[in-house]
């Protein structure tokens, strides 16, 4: 007599609630086999033809993955049903066609706002989300372009708004407009100031601006934009302090907020990066440069560079003293020194606990903060005469890695706005126009005009 194949449970792969009846096919199979020690028995009907290929249409609801058109294969001898695709190749091409709609159908729900999967997974209150959603209305983005080609895409920060003139000022790097940039930061990098940039306003609107001043040395750039604008600044912090909880704001290049929680880390520039950089986990795209990091408070305590192998970003103190120095005197004066240095507390403890003990020498100055005795001594000397061919000496305390030894120093250095430019002929880098005392990284530094 033929019978219907057996029931299949509700999870394949579990055992059936009951003992599967048998077909004729299945019955002469088994019995022959019982008499070699089979074990398995054959099963041939599909798991549920009507419903193979019966999966969501691109246009219904509700949205739903199709059923795979299964059929038993063979039965365990503890009753589980082991499954299969069915060999009927009618019932496979309406599964197949009905799994693309399915997969076009799941990628438009992805680009729905509410439904795309978010990367968000530390924990924030509502305040938050609204400061937070505050302050991105002053983080725009910028792109430059030369001869109708993009050269690069950044971010800027709107820093001040003047109502009377309807005019705004942005914060960014000079990334945006380098169409030559090498890994080392202390080699020569062309710019082409003369690029059309572009701001990319929050209503998907643009506007052009121009380039009103710009650092090599410390990449940054200040753009004014004018017209019927209406933007919110952010102000400038100077504190920032080695292991600050943080959070860095930025825009990708379809104008998206970049958003991160982070950490000022405790580690020095490596070999090929400036001095003046800080440092976090970041990571960031290279469209991210020129991007905020944010106090608690929203304060923009400095602004992001895409570096490996960690995020760099050059502290709003100097920042702020570039732009006083440039608003007052119309250029930088910076001395250059010819040396790359390293910051004692960053070493680790076993060493400082050497050098403390050999050479009475526990404490220095951050690297960072010598930036700012740098540019006193440029600023000083700007306010006595404007000549930048005229030499300054500064006097400072080194402990010379090499030759362990300490000592006072006077270098007399010549002053720049432009970029310290090393070149790596010798084994000590020398620096550019520098008629100083050659030497590397230093351990421990004071300095004083």
């Amino acid at each position: 007599m033929m019978t219907s194949p057996p029931r299949l449970p509700s999870d394949p792969g579990k055992p059936a609630a009951s003992s599967p009846r048998r077909s004729m096919e299945e019955t002469s199979e088994s019995d022959s086999g019982s008499a070699r020690g089979t074990k398995r028995k054959r099963v041939t009907e599909p798991r549920d033809r009507d419903s193979a290929g019966s999966g969501s249409d691109s246009s219904g609801s509700p949205f739903r993955r199709p059923k795979a058109p299964l059929m038993p294969i063979c039965t365990e001898e503890d009753g589980t049903v082991l499954y299969g695709f069915t060999d009927d190749q009618d019932v496979m091409d309406r599964y197949h066609d009905d799994m693309q709609k399915y997969i076009k159908k799941r990628d438009r729900h992805k680009r729905m706002l509410t439904l795309a999967p978010s990367s968000v997974t530390e924990r924030r209150t509502f305040k938050e989300t609204e400061s937070v959603l505050k302050y991105a209305e002053s983080v725009l983005s910028l792109s430059a372009y030369l001869d109708g080609k993009m050269i690069n895409q950044c971010t800027g920060i709107v820093v001040e708004v003047d109502a009377f003139r309807n005019s705004a000022i942005i914060l960014t790097s000079t990334w945006l407009f380098c169409t030559k940039k090498p890994l080392d930061d202390w080699t020569k990098k062309e710019y082409a100031t003369e690029a059309k940039v572009n701001v990319h306003m929050l209503d998907d609107s643009t506007l052009e601006c121009r380039l009103m001043f710009f650092s090599e040395h410390y990449e940054i750039a200040f753009f004014e934009i004018s017209g019927d604008i209406s933007l919110k600044t952010l102000s400038l912090e100077c504190n920032v302090e080695l292991g600050q909880d943080v959070f860095l704001l930025a825009r990708d290049t379809n104008l998206n907020l970049i958003y991160k929680r982070d950490k000022v880390q405790l580690v020095d520039p490596c070999e090929h990066q400036q001095n003046h950089y800080q440092f976090l986990n970041g990571p960031i795209p290279q469209c991210g440069t020129g991007g905020g990091v944010l106090d608690a408070g929203g304060k923009i305590v400095g602004m992001l560079f895409y570096k490996l192998p960690l995020v760099a970003f050059i502290p709003s103190s100097l920042i702020l003293k570039c732009s006083t120095m440039w608003q007052h005197f119309r250029q930088l004066a910076r001395p250059q020194l010819g040396l790359k240095l390293r910051t004692l507390a960053f070493l680790d403890i076993p060493r400082i606990e050497l050098m403390s003990r050999k050479f009475s020498i526990s404490s220095g100055l951050i690297v960072g903060e010598l930036e700012h005795v740098l540019l006193g001594v440029g600023e000083e000397h700007l306010q006595k005469s404007n000549d930048l061919s005229s030499k300054v000496e500064v006097e400072i305390g080194v402990f010379h890695v090499r030759k362990r030894i300490q000592r006072f120093i006077t270098l007399r250095v010549g002053l720049s706005d432009h970029l310290e430019v090393f070149h790596s002929d010798d084994e000590d880098a020398k620096a550019e126009g520098n008629t100083g005392e050659e030497g590397p990284a230093a351990a421990a530094c004071e300095a004083k005009p």
